[in-house]
């Protein structure tokens, strides 16, 4: 009894230790996703109030934007894991090597998304077969002019993941600091002020990322240990970054594929329904931006511990990332169950959309400790460099949204509620199965248990 109370303690006194660094890691990060998050609100809030015509623009033309995103974390995730397993490793030169590699490799996704969507903006858009010609036009020209920042976004996203990786998430941050602050005083002034509408919040988000940019930049040049080293990619970190991110790209990419036919299946139910998706999805990343914080922590902690050949605390780890993520989880949970209509109801005013939103909400409450327990499974695989297990179960369950959308959308007395339990239900199903694999994978004696 003595000897087990004395392991219990013990273990308890670990998992505090890295509870607290896991913490002092993620809180950054959260703030930095938070501020995103902040960011995407300002312009939902701004571009609300010009009606939900408006949201639905911004949002059809912002399922492109996300799926640029989600190309350029072939590199940022290569980048971020391969660099923090040097960091690990105490391997400053290799580094430096990933660093010069994945700019390049950013440099080169950057070219080839802005020039398809700078030569085909009405194609894209023309997807949704929206019928409001006020509608495709404002998501065209918002699409447009999103465009020319797209350099700007990849670049930060890269300097994002390499300060990561060494652990300085402060400087993130810091720089998502002032893009948000910019944002949100750019906005009204542009949109309403110069009578710009949804261009105007387009180019405050252009604005605002330049500006994180340049603090990027100023904090580079001032950094010692941060550093790019060659002038050439080095052809081998260079495939080592492709091989480790391109899994995680797949999955953000079909994610973002994914929901592009899932707007066009919630477009037979009008402007409305799109708008609701679209505000939805925003509030919902409350919980994903800050498990996300934690996650990627894990991700940074896990491949640092993994460079420096340490597996025997990757289970406390875990164990950190989980008891933090369920409780932001939890009370997720609550909110979205005891006042829908209330958060619904910030961002637009017409009466038939907050219903909507009410009945979205409160859908999605009952997956939202799943999303959690499967984001801590994927950062532990990641920062092992298993990419390739979190995107294959994240590719095929959320491919099931679409006939799961199409069925209960069309097919039951469920209508578009159907939709957003097919969505729920690919979240409970996802979190499940990343647990199993991940409590199979850590068996291993090199591990413990979790």
């Amino acid at each position: 009894m003595i000897r087990f109370l004395a392991r219990f303690f013990k273990r308890e006194q670990q998992y505090s230790a890295v509870g607290k660094d896991l913490l002092k890691l993620a809180i950054p990060i959260i703030g930095s996703y938070l501020l995103h998050t902040a960011y995407n609100l300002t312009d939902m809030i701004w571009v609300g109030s010009l009606g939900s015509n408006a949201v639905a623009a911004v949002g059809s033309a912002g399922f492109f934007l996300h799926l640029g995103w989600a190309m350029a974390s072939i590199v940022t995730v290569g980048a971020n894991i391969k660099i923090s397993h040097s960091v690990g490793a105490k391997d400053e030169e290799g580094a430096g090597r990933f660093a010069t590699s994945a700019l390049w490799g950013i440099g080169l996704i950057a070219t080839v998304f802005s020039a398809i969507f700078w030569g085909f903006p009405e194609k894209f858009i023309n997807f949704f077969q929206m019928q409001d010609p006020e509608v495709n036009e404002m998501a065209t020209s918002y699409l447009v002019i999103s465009t020319f920042g797209v350099i700007l976004s990849y670049a930060n996203l890269l300097f994002i993941s390499m300060f990561n990786a060494h652990s300085e998430t402060k400087v993130s941050f810091k720089s998502s600091l002032i893009g948000t602050a910019a944002n949100i005083v750019l906005d009204p002034i542009l949109i309403f002020g110069l009578s710009l509408g949804v261009d105007g919040a387009a180019y405050a988000t252009i604005i605002g990322r330049l500006l994180s940019l340049l603090y990027f930049l100023y904090i580079y040049k001032k950094t010692a240990n941060i550093n790019f080293r060659g002038i050439l990619p080095c052809l081998d970190k260079f495939k080592t970054i492709f091989a480790v991110g391109t899994p995680a790209a797949v999955q953000r990419i079909s994610f973002s594929i994914i929901y592009i036919f899932l707007a066009r299946i919630i477009a037979d139910w009008g402007p409305n329904a799109i708008a609701v998706q679209k505000i939805g999805v925003q509030i919902e990343s409350i919980t994903f931006m800050i498990v996300g914080g934690f996650m990627q922590a894990v991700t940074i902690m896990v491949g640092q511990n993994y460079g420096a050949k340490n597996l025997t605390e990757v289970p406390n780890i875990y164990r950190a990332g989980w008891r933090m993520s369920f409780i932001v989880g939890s009370v997720t949970t609550v909110l979205f169950l005891l006042i829908p209509k209330t958060l619904f109801s910030i961002f637009v005013p017409e009466e038939e959309s907050i219903l909507m939103g009410k009945e979205y909400l409160m859908i999605l409450a009952v997956s939202q400790l799943f999303m959690c327990l499967e984001m801590i499974n994927a950062g532990v695989f990641n920062g092992l460099g298993k990419t390739k297990i979190s995107a294959v179960v994240s590719v095929i369950f959320t491919s099931l949204r679409l006939p799961g959308a199409y069925f209960l959308g069309f097919y039951t007395f469920l209508s578009l509620n159907g939709v957003w339990w097919s969505i729920t239900g690919s979240s409970i199903l996802k979190g499940i199965v990343m647990y199993m694999l991940l409590r199979a994978y850590m068996k291993k004696d090199t591990f413990g248990k979790i």
